[in-house]
């Protein structure tokens, strides 16, 4: 009976962890497109970090591995553009 069980944990599991992870990256979409102020086209490291929730820290070391779209450096700044950063945390970037 313990066999019957694990199976029926291990067929349960299967079903219902692609659910949660489609509401709670549903509810982290919602989260961010009301909890976040309206930003410019572009915006700096913090307002980056803002968006993303992620520390300055982190998206510096993130954006030199290549892994944060929408980075541009001008005049030596890093700016990011921020409809590209949303979507980026809509599509499980990073939100919570």
């Amino acid at each position: 009976m313990t066999n019957d069980l694990q199976l029926l944990l291990e067929v349960v599991t299967a079903i219902v962890r692609p659910l949660l992870k489609d509401v709670m990256l549903e509810v982290l979409r919602e989260q961010n497109s009301e909890e976040l102020p309206h930003y410019p086209e572009k915006v700096s490291v913090q307002q980056a970090a803002e968006i993303t929730r992620y520390s300055v820290n982190s998206l510096y070391q993130m954006h030199s591995k290549g892994q944060v779209p929408g980075a541009i450096k001008v005049g030596g700044k890093l700016l990011f553009d921020t409809a590209t950063l949303r979507k980026w945390v809509e599509n499980g970037g990073r939100a919570a």
